[in-house]
């Protein structure tokens, strides 16, 4: 796209800008790139469109900001997705409570019923900085009690046997547990969604997630202990009933450090990994808009579903790694579908 070219031979000289380097030396993720953009264009006015470009494409002379773009990509990515689909029913940055003044991401419709969907991706920077440091990480499946005094007293344990082997000590580090990001994206997308939809009316929070391992921890944020959609939610359930579904999809992996991956498809939804669930407190059933959304959109929670996990392990110990081997020894093993990286 010519437009799109002009914009970036302004800002040449930023070298590490996601779309500079793509472009530059021939990435697929750049080809991808402007087919969302031709796809975006059609369906935005021009002033949105020139937004995008300066905004959250940062199409500009300015310092790149990685995580900002990574962030605006993953709704890109959306966006251009459900826009393909439903380009004639398709609006970007609808308001739909009058009450909050903030619009909600997307909207399209489809057989009669309207979608309304709300992107969000953290920035990961605090996980990030634990990961990358060396030591023992400790990380729990939900929310347990005395969790403090459960880490301090393994690590001093681990510290004595060190000690004993006359090893150096090592860091001992929490892993950084997300739940309160899950928690702020449902009750800001509880906001923007109108508090008086009906049943044709179906409101989507979609969560842009890393690695397998990551979209498995996201997965307990929902369902483990005080998880957000069980009984004993740590959050009150009420400032998140106008979310009916979540998505979890690995968009933050496909566009974060892309250069260093194997990897295609990141500016789309499809053939990515994406899993749906229903929020048990929603306002309203909604279960035939919700059926026919399930029927059209692509994941993998039905496969998750029905998926078992070999070996003869108790079932919570199965369950901790459930997603992680649907995709790896299930997925892409046995049936050669690589949905993150390519490496068959």
């Amino acid at each position: 796209m010519e437009e799109i070219d002009q914009r970036l031979d302004r800002i040449k000289d930023l070298s590490e800008h996601y779309l500079i380097k793509a472009r530059s030396e021939g990435y697929t993720y750049f080809d991808e790139f402007i087919e969302a953009a031709n796809i975006l264009k059609n369906v935005v006015s021009d002033n949105e469109f020139k937004h995008w470009c300066n905004e959250k494409m940062l199409m500009k002379d300015q310092t790149f900001a990685e995580k900002t773009f990574i962030q605006y990509a993953v709704e890109t990515s959306a966006v251009r997705f459900f826009a393909e689909k439903n380009s004639k029913n398709f609006e970007v940055e609808v308001e739909l409570n009058p009450k909050n003044n903030k619009d909600v991401d997307l909207q399209f419709t489809d057989k009669g019923y309207t979608y309304n969907v709300e992107v969000k991706c953290s920035d990961f920077e605090s996980k990030e900085k634990i990961d990358n440091k060396d030591g023992f990480k400790y990380g729990t499946i939900g929310r347990i009690p005395n969790r403090k005094e459960s880490i301090e007293s393994i690590s001093k344990a681990l510290n004595e046997g060190l000690k004993k082997q006359r090893k150096p000590m090592k860091d001992h580090l929490e892993s950084k547990n997300m739940d309160n990001n899950l928690k702020d994206f449902l009750e800001l997308a509880h906001d923007k969604f109108n508090p008086n939809s009906k049943n044709e009316e179906i409101n989507i929070l979609l969560v842009g997630c890393d690695d397998v391992n990551d979209i498995q921890k996201w997965y307990f944020y929902l369902f483990a202990n005080q998880g957000l959609f069980t009984l004993n939610s740590f959050a009150n359930k009420e400032n998140y009933k106008n979310v009916d579904l979540v998505i979890l999809t690995n968009q933050y992996f496909k566009h974060n450090k892309y250069f260093e991956k194997n990897i295609e498809n990141s500016w789309t939804l499809r053939k990515g990994f994406n899993l749906v669930f229903c929020n048990p407190f929603r306002r309203l059933p909604k279960e035939q808009g919700i059926k026919e959304f399930l029927h059209t959109f692509p994941h993998f929670t039905y496969e998750l579903s029905e998926y078992e996990v070999p070996g003869k392990a108790p079932s919570h110990v199965k369950n901790s790694a459930k997603i992680s081997l649907l995709v790896k020894d299930h997925l892409e093993k046995e049936k050669g579908i690589y949905l993150f990286e390519d490496n068959s």
